[in-house]
Protein backbone atom coordinates (compact mmCIF):
# COMPACT_ATOMS: atom_id res chain seq x y z
CA UNK A 1 0.00 0.00 0.00
CA UNK A 2 1.07 3.72 -0.82
CA UNK A 3 0.86 6.01 2.01
CA UNK A 4 -1.05 9.12 1.09
CA UNK A 5 -0.94 11.96 3.58
CA UNK A 6 -3.59 14.30 2.50
CA UNK A 7 -3.59 17.72 3.83
CA UNK A 8 -7.48 19.30 4.70
CA UNK A 9 -10.25 18.23 5.94
CA UNK A 10 -13.12 19.94 4.04
CA UNK A 11 -15.06 18.42 1.47
CA UNK A 12 -12.35 17.86 -1.01
CA UNK A 13 -9.99 16.81 1.10
CA UNK A 14 -12.23 14.11 2.91
CA UNK A 15 -13.46 12.90 -0.87
CA UNK A 16 -10.29 12.42 -2.24
CA UNK A 17 -8.96 10.26 1.50
CA UNK A 18 -11.98 8.38 0.86
CA UNK A 19 -11.15 7.48 -2.90
CA UNK A 20 -7.58 6.75 -2.14
CA UNK A 21 -8.17 4.44 0.74
CA UNK A 22 -10.75 2.52 -1.51
CA UNK A 23 -8.69 2.29 -4.10
CA UNK A 24 -6.13 0.59 -2.06
CA UNK A 25 -3.90 3.44 -0.35
CA UNK A 26 -2.72 3.84 2.85
CA UNK A 27 -4.13 7.35 4.06
CA UNK A 28 -3.52 10.04 6.81
CA UNK A 29 -5.74 13.03 6.52
CA UNK A 30 -4.48 16.46 8.52
CA UNK A 31 -7.26 18.84 9.50
CA UNK A 32 -6.17 21.94 11.14
CA UNK A 33 -9.09 22.12 13.24
CA UNK A 34 -11.08 20.26 15.82
CA UNK A 35 -13.74 19.40 13.47
CA UNK A 36 -13.98 18.28 10.13
CA UNK A 37 -15.67 20.09 7.11
CA UNK A 38 -13.57 23.22 6.14
CA UNK A 39 -15.76 25.87 4.86
CA UNK A 40 -18.72 23.70 5.40
CA UNK A 41 -18.64 22.90 8.73
CA UNK A 42 -21.73 23.51 11.55
CA UNK A 43 -22.38 26.07 14.21
CA UNK A 44 -24.46 25.91 17.03
CA UNK A 45 -25.74 28.05 19.79
CA UNK A 46 -28.97 28.58 22.24
CA UNK A 47 -30.44 25.54 20.04
CA UNK A 48 -30.07 26.92 16.47
CA UNK A 49 -27.78 25.01 13.93
CA UNK A 50 -26.18 26.64 11.38
CA UNK A 51 -24.49 25.25 8.26
CA UNK A 52 -21.33 28.09 8.29
CA UNK A 53 -20.72 27.42 4.46
CA UNK A 54 -22.01 26.10 1.21
CA UNK A 55 -26.03 26.02 1.44
CA UNK A 56 -27.61 25.27 -2.19
CA UNK A 57 -27.47 21.28 -3.04
CA UNK A 58 -27.04 21.48 -6.74
CA UNK A 59 -25.93 19.22 -9.48
CA UNK A 60 -27.59 16.03 -7.89
CA UNK A 61 -25.93 13.62 -10.42
CA UNK A 62 -22.37 15.02 -9.11
CA UNK A 63 -23.47 13.71 -5.86
CA UNK A 64 -24.77 10.68 -7.11
CA UNK A 65 -21.58 9.27 -8.78
CA UNK A 66 -19.53 10.32 -6.33
CA UNK A 67 -21.46 8.46 -3.81
CA UNK A 68 -21.88 5.46 -5.95
CA UNK A 69 -17.80 5.18 -6.24
CA UNK A 70 -17.39 5.19 -2.54
CA UNK A 71 -20.40 2.13 -2.81
CA UNK A 72 -23.49 3.51 -1.83
CA UNK A 73 -26.13 6.21 -2.88
CA UNK A 74 -26.87 9.75 -1.91
CA UNK A 75 -30.39 8.16 -1.03
CA UNK A 76 -29.07 5.79 1.66
CA UNK A 77 -26.18 8.67 3.12
CA UNK A 78 -29.08 12.08 2.59
CA UNK A 79 -32.75 12.46 3.28
CA UNK A 80 -32.88 14.77 0.05
CA UNK A 81 -36.05 17.39 -0.05
CA UNK A 82 -36.83 19.58 -3.33
CA UNK A 83 -37.78 22.76 -2.66
CA UNK A 84 -40.82 25.08 -4.16
CA UNK A 85 -40.50 27.39 -4.56
CA UNK A 86 -36.45 27.34 -4.91
CA UNK A 87 -35.92 30.52 -3.74
CA UNK A 88 -37.56 34.15 -3.34
CA UNK A 89 -36.45 37.53 -4.90
CA UNK A 90 -37.09 40.33 -2.68
CA UNK A 91 -36.31 44.24 -3.68
CA UNK A 92 -36.54 47.78 -2.42
CA UNK A 93 -39.91 48.26 -0.97
CA UNK A 94 -39.17 51.85 -2.07
CA UNK A 95 -39.77 51.21 -5.16
CA UNK A 96 -43.10 49.05 -4.75
CA UNK A 97 -41.74 45.56 -5.24
CA UNK A 98 -43.46 42.21 -4.49
CA UNK A 99 -41.22 39.40 -3.79
CA UNK A 100 -40.88 36.91 -6.11
CA UNK A 101 -41.10 33.19 -6.24
CA UNK A 102 -38.78 31.34 -8.37
CA UNK A 103 -40.84 28.10 -8.77
CA UNK A 104 -39.44 24.52 -9.57
CA UNK A 105 -39.75 23.54 -13.10
CA UNK A 106 -38.54 24.74 -16.01
CA UNK A 107 -42.55 25.29 -17.43
CA UNK A 108 -43.45 27.23 -13.92
CA UNK A 109 -40.35 29.43 -14.70
CA UNK A 110 -41.23 30.17 -18.03
CA UNK A 111 -44.94 31.13 -16.64
CA UNK A 112 -42.59 33.52 -14.24
CA UNK A 113 -40.52 35.01 -16.76
CA UNK A 114 -43.78 35.80 -19.42
CA UNK A 115 -45.21 37.21 -16.45
CA UNK A 116 -42.72 39.92 -15.60
CA UNK A 117 -41.86 40.14 -19.04
CA UNK A 118 -44.77 39.36 -21.65
CA UNK A 119 -43.04 37.54 -24.81
CA UNK A 120 -39.80 36.66 -22.73
CA UNK A 121 -40.22 32.76 -23.04
CA UNK A 122 -39.10 31.96 -26.38
CA UNK A 123 -35.81 34.03 -25.75
CA UNK A 124 -35.68 32.09 -21.91
CA UNK A 125 -36.14 28.82 -24.09
CA UNK A 126 -32.98 29.69 -26.08
CA UNK A 127 -31.10 30.64 -23.06
CA UNK A 128 -32.02 27.26 -21.08
CA UNK A 129 -31.63 24.91 -24.28
CA UNK A 130 -28.00 26.49 -24.39
CA UNK A 131 -27.57 26.25 -21.04
CA UNK A 132 -28.35 22.67 -20.81
CA UNK A 133 -26.68 21.67 -23.68
CA UNK A 134 -23.52 23.86 -22.43
CA UNK A 135 -23.94 22.05 -19.00
CA UNK A 136 -24.23 18.60 -20.78
CA UNK A 137 -21.01 19.13 -22.94
CA UNK A 138 -19.25 20.48 -19.60
CA UNK A 139 -19.85 17.71 -17.32
CA UNK A 140 -19.10 15.12 -20.36
CA UNK A 141 -15.91 16.28 -21.66
CA UNK A 142 -13.80 19.37 -19.58
CA UNK A 143 -14.78 18.87 -15.78
CA UNK A 144 -13.83 15.43 -14.95
CA UNK A 145 -9.87 15.60 -16.48
CA UNK A 146 -6.58 17.22 -15.50
CA UNK A 147 -6.08 18.43 -19.22
CA UNK A 148 -2.56 16.79 -19.84
CA UNK A 149 -3.95 15.04 -22.70
CA UNK A 150 -5.38 17.62 -24.97
CA UNK A 151 -6.86 15.76 -27.96
CA UNK A 152 -8.55 13.61 -25.72
CA UNK A 153 -11.12 16.22 -25.28
CA UNK A 154 -11.60 16.69 -29.35
CA UNK A 155 -13.99 14.59 -30.09
CA UNK A 156 -17.75 14.42 -32.68
CA UNK A 157 -19.93 16.71 -30.49
CA UNK A 158 -17.03 19.32 -29.02
CA UNK A 159 -15.79 19.35 -32.39
CA UNK A 160 -19.12 20.47 -33.25
CA UNK A 161 -19.55 22.99 -30.45
CA UNK A 162 -16.76 24.77 -30.69
CA UNK A 163 -18.34 27.83 -32.98
CA UNK A 164 -20.55 28.16 -30.08
CA UNK A 165 -17.84 27.53 -27.12
CA UNK A 166 -15.75 29.98 -28.66
CA UNK A 167 -18.47 32.68 -28.49
CA UNK A 168 -19.55 31.86 -25.10
CA UNK A 169 -16.15 32.23 -23.97
CA UNK A 170 -15.57 35.49 -25.55
CA UNK A 171 -18.64 37.48 -24.32
CA UNK A 172 -19.59 37.86 -20.79
CA UNK A 173 -22.84 36.39 -19.04
CA UNK A 174 -24.47 40.10 -18.86
CA UNK A 175 -23.85 40.70 -22.84
CA UNK A 176 -26.06 36.88 -23.04
CA UNK A 177 -28.17 38.14 -20.60
CA UNK A 178 -29.09 41.08 -21.64
CA UNK A 179 -29.94 40.01 -25.62
CA UNK A 180 -32.56 37.29 -23.57
CA UNK A 181 -34.44 39.95 -21.40
CA UNK A 182 -34.99 43.69 -20.20
CA UNK A 183 -36.99 43.47 -17.01
CA UNK A 184 -34.24 44.25 -13.89
CA UNK A 185 -35.64 41.69 -11.43
CA UNK A 186 -35.35 38.50 -14.43
CA UNK A 187 -31.66 40.00 -15.22
CA UNK A 188 -30.51 39.39 -11.71
CA UNK A 189 -32.06 36.23 -11.61
CA UNK A 190 -30.16 34.83 -14.61
CA UNK A 191 -27.05 36.86 -13.39
CA UNK A 192 -26.53 36.25 -9.83
CA UNK A 193 -25.61 32.68 -9.99
CA UNK A 194 -21.96 34.52 -11.25
CA UNK A 195 -21.49 35.52 -7.49
CA UNK A 196 -21.54 31.32 -6.52
CA UNK A 197 -18.12 31.70 -9.03
CA UNK A 198 -16.93 34.42 -6.82
CA UNK A 199 -17.04 36.63 -9.96
CA UNK A 200 -20.08 39.50 -11.29
CA UNK A 201 -22.12 39.17 -14.62
CA UNK A 202 -19.75 41.54 -16.77
CA UNK A 203 -16.57 39.98 -15.55
CA UNK A 204 -17.91 35.93 -16.02
CA UNK A 205 -17.55 34.00 -19.65
CA UNK A 206 -20.85 33.44 -20.81
CA UNK A 207 -20.15 29.31 -20.56
CA UNK A 208 -21.02 29.80 -17.52
CA UNK A 209 -24.74 30.72 -18.39
CA UNK A 210 -25.08 26.96 -18.09
CA UNK A 211 -25.74 27.18 -14.16
CA UNK A 212 -28.87 28.60 -15.03
CA UNK A 213 -29.35 24.62 -16.22
CA UNK A 214 -28.83 23.84 -12.17
CA UNK A 215 -31.52 26.28 -10.58
CA UNK A 216 -34.09 26.84 -13.23
CA UNK A 217 -34.17 23.90 -15.25
CA UNK A 218 -32.70 20.93 -12.56
CA UNK A 219 -34.36 22.84 -9.33
CA UNK A 220 -32.88 22.85 -6.23
CA UNK A 221 -32.46 20.26 -3.01
CA UNK A 222 -31.71 20.08 0.81
CA UNK A 223 -30.48 17.68 2.40
CA UNK A 224 -32.65 17.55 6.06
CA UNK A 225 -30.40 18.09 8.45
CA UNK A 226 -28.04 20.65 6.88
CA UNK A 227 -25.70 20.31 4.51
CA UNK A 228 -22.88 19.46 7.50
CA UNK A 229 -24.88 15.90 6.98
CA UNK A 230 -23.03 15.00 3.41
CA UNK A 231 -19.85 15.99 5.52
CA UNK A 232 -20.93 13.74 7.83
CA UNK A 233 -21.42 11.25 5.60
CA UNK A 234 -17.72 11.20 3.77
CA UNK A 235 -16.09 11.23 7.51
CA UNK A 236 -18.26 7.75 8.00
CA UNK A 237 -17.17 6.65 4.42
CA UNK A 238 -13.17 7.75 5.92
CA UNK A 239 -13.36 5.92 8.63
CA UNK A 240 -15.06 2.85 7.07
CA UNK A 241 -12.46 2.91 4.49
CA UNK A 242 -9.54 3.59 6.95
CA UNK A 243 -8.70 6.48 6.89
CA UNK A 244 -7.09 7.91 9.49
CA UNK A 245 -8.55 11.25 10.78
CA UNK A 246 -6.44 13.37 12.23
CA UNK A 247 -7.94 16.94 13.86
CA UNK A 248 -6.07 19.32 15.34
CA UNK A 249 -2.79 18.89 13.52
CA UNK A 250 -2.03 21.52 10.80
CA UNK A 251 0.35 20.40 8.35
CA UNK A 252 2.96 23.38 8.09
CA UNK A 253 5.83 22.09 5.75
CA UNK A 254 5.94 19.40 3.17
CA UNK A 255 9.48 18.07 2.90
CA UNK A 256 10.97 17.48 -0.76
CA UNK A 257 13.88 15.51 -1.20
CA UNK A 258 15.82 16.93 -4.46
CA UNK A 259 16.69 14.51 -7.32
CA UNK A 260 20.16 12.85 -6.50
CA UNK A 261 22.91 12.22 -9.55
CA UNK A 262 20.99 9.83 -10.75
CA UNK A 263 18.17 11.86 -11.62
CA UNK A 264 14.50 11.92 -11.47
CA UNK A 265 12.20 9.23 -9.88
CA UNK A 266 11.16 8.07 -13.58
CA UNK A 267 15.43 7.07 -13.79
CA UNK A 268 15.06 5.50 -10.98
CA UNK A 269 12.91 2.90 -11.99
CA UNK A 270 9.78 4.23 -10.94
CA UNK A 271 6.40 4.49 -12.75
CA UNK A 272 6.65 7.31 -15.29
CA UNK A 273 4.06 10.29 -15.09
CA UNK A 274 2.01 9.90 -18.06
CA UNK A 275 2.19 14.14 -18.57
CA UNK A 276 4.63 17.01 -19.36
CA UNK A 277 4.35 19.53 -17.02
CA UNK A 278 8.21 21.68 -17.81
CA UNK A 279 11.25 20.13 -17.27
CA UNK A 280 13.00 17.27 -15.62
CA UNK A 281 14.20 16.86 -12.46
CA UNK A 282 11.50 17.32 -10.57
CA UNK A 283 11.52 16.80 -6.43
CA UNK A 284 9.99 14.35 -4.37
CA UNK A 285 7.84 15.07 -1.40
CA UNK A 286 8.74 12.32 1.38
CA UNK A 287 7.08 13.66 4.51
CA UNK A 288 4.40 16.72 5.61
CA UNK A 289 5.50 17.83 9.70
CA UNK A 290 2.51 18.87 11.01
CA UNK A 291 1.95 20.72 14.57
CA UNK A 292 -0.53 19.50 17.07
CA UNK A 293 -1.20 20.36 20.81
CA UNK A 294 1.26 17.21 21.83
CA UNK A 295 4.16 19.10 19.85
CA UNK A 296 5.40 18.48 16.12
CA UNK A 297 4.60 15.13 14.51
CA UNK A 298 5.76 13.50 11.26
CA UNK A 299 4.17 11.49 8.53
CA UNK A 300 6.17 10.16 5.93
CA UNK A 301 4.38 9.65 2.63
CA UNK A 302 4.88 8.37 -0.88
CA UNK A 303 2.73 11.11 -1.99
CA UNK A 304 0.73 14.20 -0.87
CA UNK A 305 -2.31 15.61 -2.19
CA UNK A 306 -3.27 19.35 -0.83
CA UNK A 307 -6.65 19.93 -0.46
CA UNK A 308 -6.21 23.54 1.70
CA UNK A 309 -5.90 26.79 0.24
CA UNK A 310 -3.41 26.77 -2.35
CA UNK A 311 -1.49 30.04 -2.03
CA UNK A 312 -0.69 29.00 2.09
CA UNK A 313 0.48 25.58 0.39
CA UNK A 314 2.69 27.04 -2.43
CA UNK A 315 4.20 29.80 0.21
CA UNK A 316 3.81 28.35 3.68
CA UNK A 317 4.48 24.88 3.21
CA UNK A 318 7.05 24.82 0.13
CA UNK A 319 10.37 25.97 -0.27
CA UNK A 320 10.05 29.03 -3.36
CA UNK A 321 12.39 26.38 -5.10
CA UNK A 322 9.01 23.90 -5.34
CA UNK A 323 6.57 26.29 -5.78
CA UNK A 324 4.67 26.04 -8.87
CA UNK A 325 3.18 29.54 -9.02
CA UNK A 326 5.39 32.12 -8.21
CA UNK A 327 4.59 35.34 -6.01
CA UNK A 328 4.22 37.56 -8.79
CA UNK A 329 2.08 35.62 -10.92
CA UNK A 330 -0.59 35.59 -7.33
CA UNK A 331 -0.16 39.05 -7.53
CA UNK A 332 -2.44 39.00 -10.86
CA UNK A 333 -4.66 36.38 -9.96
CA UNK A 334 -8.23 37.88 -8.95
CA UNK A 335 -8.91 36.27 -5.54
CA UNK A 336 -13.03 36.68 -6.36
CA UNK A 337 -15.32 38.30 -3.59
CA UNK A 338 -15.01 38.23 0.33
CA UNK A 339 -18.18 37.73 2.51
CA UNK A 340 -19.78 39.03 5.50
CA UNK A 341 -21.50 35.85 6.93
CA UNK A 342 -23.92 36.37 9.86
CA UNK A 343 -25.48 33.63 11.63
CA UNK A 344 -28.28 35.17 13.57
CA UNK A 345 -31.16 32.89 15.57
CA UNK A 346 -34.45 34.37 15.88
CA UNK A 347 -37.30 34.64 18.28
CA UNK A 348 -40.02 34.26 16.31
CA UNK A 349 -41.52 32.45 13.08
CA UNK A 350 -40.49 34.15 9.67
CA UNK A 351 -42.98 33.08 7.03
CA UNK A 352 -42.43 36.25 4.90
CA UNK A 353 -38.58 34.54 3.96
CA UNK A 354 -38.55 31.00 2.09
CA UNK A 355 -35.85 28.42 2.42
CA UNK A 356 -33.54 30.55 0.08
CA UNK A 357 -33.76 34.14 -0.41
CA UNK A 358 -32.55 37.02 -2.56
CA UNK A 359 -32.23 40.61 -1.75
CA UNK A 360 -31.35 42.54 -4.86
CA UNK A 361 -31.17 46.36 -5.16
CA UNK A 362 -31.29 48.47 -8.03
CA UNK A 363 -28.34 49.67 -8.30
CA UNK A 364 -26.98 46.37 -9.67
CA UNK A 365 -23.14 47.65 -11.25
CA UNK A 366 -22.80 49.59 -8.02
CA UNK A 367 -22.98 47.15 -5.61
CA UNK A 368 -20.76 44.74 -7.91
CA UNK A 369 -17.75 47.55 -8.08
CA UNK A 370 -17.93 48.13 -4.53
CA UNK A 371 -17.21 44.21 -3.94
CA UNK A 372 -14.62 44.05 -7.33
CA UNK A 373 -13.86 47.23 -7.35
CA UNK A 374 -11.93 48.09 -11.12
CA UNK A 375 -12.94 45.13 -12.06
CA UNK A 376 -16.21 46.54 -12.02
CA UNK A 377 -15.91 49.67 -13.12
CA UNK A 378 -15.20 51.15 -9.63
CA UNK A 379 -12.56 52.39 -8.00
CA UNK A 380 -9.73 50.37 -6.71
CA UNK A 381 -10.36 48.72 -3.37
CA UNK A 382 -7.53 48.99 -1.15
CA UNK A 383 -10.25 48.54 1.85
CA UNK A 384 -13.51 47.22 2.36
CA UNK A 385 -14.13 50.26 4.42
CA UNK A 386 -17.43 52.29 2.67
CA UNK A 387 -19.29 49.30 1.76
CA UNK A 388 -22.65 51.01 1.23
CA UNK A 389 -26.45 50.03 2.55
CA UNK A 390 -29.00 48.53 1.21
CA UNK A 391 -27.21 46.23 -0.99
CA UNK A 392 -27.23 42.64 -2.30
CA UNK A 393 -27.38 40.19 0.36
CA UNK A 394 -28.06 36.34 0.01
CA UNK A 395 -30.43 34.66 3.26
CA UNK A 396 -31.04 31.38 4.34
CA UNK A 397 -34.02 30.13 6.73
CA UNK A 398 -32.74 26.37 6.80
CA UNK A 399 -35.53 26.14 9.65
CA UNK A 400 -38.49 26.80 6.31
CA UNK A 401 -37.95 23.82 5.83
CA UNK A 402 -36.32 21.70 8.55
CA UNK A 403 -37.77 22.65 11.88
CA UNK A 404 -34.96 20.55 13.93
CA UNK A 405 -32.31 23.45 12.74
CA UNK A 406 -33.96 25.99 15.11
CA UNK A 407 -36.06 25.55 18.65
CA UNK A 408 -40.05 25.54 18.70
CA UNK A 409 -41.08 28.91 17.55
CA UNK A 410 -37.53 30.39 16.38
CA UNK A 411 -35.94 30.37 12.80
CA UNK A 412 -32.00 30.45 11.85
CA UNK A 413 -31.25 32.89 9.53
CA UNK A 414 -27.57 32.97 7.69
CA UNK A 415 -26.84 35.82 5.56
CA UNK A 416 -24.22 36.41 2.80
CA UNK A 417 -22.76 39.89 2.06
CA UNK A 418 -20.70 39.89 -0.62
CA UNK A 419 -17.63 42.30 0.00
CA UNK A 420 -14.21 43.13 -1.25
CA UNK A 421 -11.49 40.22 -0.74
CA UNK A 422 -9.54 42.41 2.42
CA UNK A 423 -8.38 40.43 5.53
CA UNK A 424 -8.41 43.77 7.41
CA UNK A 425 -12.26 43.05 7.77
CA UNK A 426 -12.64 41.63 10.76
CA UNK A 427 -15.69 40.81 13.08
CA UNK A 428 -16.34 43.24 15.97
CA UNK A 429 -14.25 45.85 14.01
CA UNK A 430 -17.02 49.01 14.58
CA UNK A 431 -17.10 48.85 10.68
CA UNK A 432 -18.11 45.34 10.09
CA UNK A 433 -20.94 45.64 13.09
CA UNK A 434 -22.59 48.70 11.49
CA UNK A 435 -22.53 47.13 8.10
CA UNK A 436 -24.08 43.61 9.90
CA UNK A 437 -26.73 46.26 12.04
CA UNK A 438 -27.43 47.81 8.09
CA UNK A 439 -28.02 45.00 6.25
CA UNK A 440 -30.18 43.34 9.03
CA UNK A 441 -32.28 46.11 9.19
CA UNK A 442 -32.71 45.90 5.34
CA UNK A 443 -33.88 42.42 5.21
CA UNK A 444 -36.23 43.44 7.98
CA UNK A 445 -37.96 46.13 6.17
CA UNK A 446 -37.84 44.76 2.63
CA UNK A 447 -39.48 41.68 3.92
CA UNK A 448 -42.16 43.61 6.17
CA UNK A 449 -40.24 41.80 9.45
CA UNK A 450 -40.59 44.73 12.26
CA UNK A 451 -37.84 45.04 14.88
CA UNK A 452 -35.91 42.11 13.27
CA UNK A 453 -32.42 42.94 15.33
CA UNK A 454 -34.58 42.75 18.80
CA UNK A 455 -35.57 39.19 17.82
CA UNK A 456 -32.11 38.15 18.12
CA UNK A 457 -31.13 35.71 20.46
CA UNK A 458 -27.54 34.31 19.13
CA UNK A 459 -25.59 36.37 16.58
CA UNK A 460 -22.38 34.99 15.48
CA UNK A 461 -20.65 37.52 12.74
CA UNK A 462 -17.10 36.60 10.24
CA UNK A 463 -15.54 38.46 7.66
CA UNK A 464 -12.46 38.15 5.42
CA UNK A 465 -9.62 38.74 8.46
CA UNK A 466 -11.36 36.39 10.01
CA UNK A 467 -11.65 33.81 7.19
CA UNK A 468 -7.91 34.37 6.90
CA UNK A 469 -7.21 33.04 9.91
CA UNK A 470 -9.51 30.21 10.14
CA UNK A 471 -8.86 28.84 7.02
CA UNK A 472 -5.56 30.47 5.76
CA UNK A 473 -8.10 31.90 2.81
CA UNK A 474 -5.69 33.79 0.51
CA UNK A 475 -6.84 37.72 0.96
CA UNK A 476 -9.65 36.56 2.78
CA UNK A 477 -11.58 35.04 0.07
CA UNK A 478 -14.81 33.71 1.02
CA UNK A 479 -15.11 31.25 -1.93
CA UNK A 480 -11.48 30.92 -3.81
CA UNK A 481 -10.59 31.99 -7.02
CA UNK A 482 -12.85 34.37 -9.50
CA UNK A 483 -14.13 32.21 -12.27
CA UNK A 484 -12.74 34.60 -14.86
CA UNK A 485 -11.82 33.98 -18.47
CA UNK A 486 -7.74 33.13 -17.08
CA UNK A 487 -8.99 31.34 -13.98
CA UNK A 488 -11.46 29.04 -16.20
CA UNK A 489 -11.31 25.22 -17.78
CA UNK A 490 -7.16 24.08 -17.98
CA UNK A 491 -6.27 27.68 -17.11
CA UNK A 492 -7.59 27.45 -13.27
CA UNK A 493 -4.80 24.76 -12.40
CA UNK A 494 -5.03 21.43 -12.70
CA UNK A 495 -4.16 18.46 -10.16
CA UNK A 496 -0.62 17.63 -10.42
CA UNK A 497 1.90 20.14 -9.05
CA UNK A 498 4.38 21.43 -11.45
CA UNK A 499 7.84 20.73 -9.73
CA UNK A 500 7.14 18.43 -7.28
CA UNK A 501 6.45 15.13 -9.14
CA UNK A 502 4.37 13.04 -6.10
CA UNK A 503 2.17 16.09 -5.15
CA UNK A 504 -1.33 16.59 -6.11
CA UNK A 505 -3.76 19.72 -5.52
CA UNK A 506 -7.42 19.65 -4.79
CA UNK A 507 -10.67 21.78 -3.13
CA UNK A 508 -11.18 25.00 -4.94
CA UNK A 509 -8.08 26.47 -6.23
CA UNK A 510 -7.78 23.65 -8.53
CA UNK A 511 -9.97 22.68 -11.79
CA UNK A 512 -13.16 22.50 -12.32
CA UNK A 513 -13.29 25.59 -9.79
CA UNK A 514 -15.78 26.55 -6.49
CA UNK A 515 -18.68 24.80 -5.08
CA UNK A 516 -19.58 21.71 -3.44
CA UNK A 517 -19.87 19.63 -6.70
CA UNK A 518 -16.75 21.35 -8.06
CA UNK A 519 -14.73 19.90 -4.78
CA UNK A 520 -15.78 16.56 -5.00
CA UNK A 521 -15.01 16.29 -8.87
CA UNK A 522 -11.60 18.08 -8.27
CA UNK A 523 -10.97 14.91 -5.42
CA UNK A 524 -11.72 12.43 -8.13
CA UNK A 525 -9.56 14.59 -10.58
CA UNK A 526 -6.60 14.25 -8.58
CA UNK A 527 -6.81 10.40 -7.33
CA UNK A 528 -7.42 9.68 -10.70
CA UNK A 529 -4.37 11.40 -11.49
CA UNK A 530 -2.55 9.67 -8.88
CA UNK A 531 -3.80 6.00 -10.08
CA UNK A 532 -2.53 6.91 -13.44
CA UNK A 533 1.00 7.75 -12.23
CA UNK A 534 1.11 4.51 -10.36
CA UNK A 535 -0.70 2.46 -12.65
CA UNK A 536 -3.03 1.85 -10.35
CA UNK A 537 -6.52 1.66 -10.60
CA UNK A 538 -8.51 4.97 -10.03
CA UNK A 539 -12.29 6.12 -9.35
CA UNK A 540 -13.63 4.63 -12.55
CA UNK A 541 -12.47 1.40 -11.30
CA UNK A 542 -14.37 1.65 -8.48
CA UNK A 543 -17.92 2.91 -10.12
CA UNK A 544 -17.18 -0.60 -12.28
CA UNK A 545 -16.66 -2.81 -8.77
CA UNK A 546 -20.50 -1.25 -7.70
CA UNK A 547 -21.65 -2.24 -11.06
CA UNK A 548 -19.80 -6.24 -10.73
CA UNK A 549 -21.50 -6.27 -7.18
CA UNK A 550 -25.15 -5.25 -8.60
CA UNK A 551 -25.38 -1.67 -7.37
CA UNK A 552 -24.70 -2.83 -3.80
CA UNK A 553 -22.12 -1.74 -1.27
CA UNK A 554 -18.34 -2.12 -2.74
CA UNK A 555 -16.68 -4.12 0.40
Amino acid sequence: MSRLVVIGGGVSGLAAAVLAARSGHSVDLLERGEQVGGRACRHESAGFTFDTGPSWYLMPEVFDRFLQMCGTTAGEELDLVGLDPGYRVFGPTATGFDAVDVPAGRRRVRELFEALEPGSGPRLDAYLDSASHTYTLALAHFLRTAFDRPATLLTGDVLGALPQLGSLLTESMQDRIERTVEHRVLRQILGYPAVFLASFPAGTPAIYHLMSHLDLVEGVQYPRGGMYTLVEALTRLARSAGVRLHTGHEATTIVVDPPDRRGSARQQGEPARRRSHGPLPRGRAREVIARSAAGLRVFPADAVLAAADLHHVETRMLPRRWQSLPQRTWQRRDPGMGGLVVMAGVDRRLPALAHHNLFFTDAWERDFAQVFGARAGGPPVATGRGLSVPTNVYVSATSRTDPTTAPAGGENLFLLVPCPADPSLTAGSPEVERIVDAVLDQVGEWADIPDLRASILTRQVSAPGDHARQWHAWRGTILGPAHTLGQSIFLRGGPRARKVENLYYAGAFTAPGVGLPMCLISAENAIAALACDLDRPGPEDLLLRKHENGGHRAA
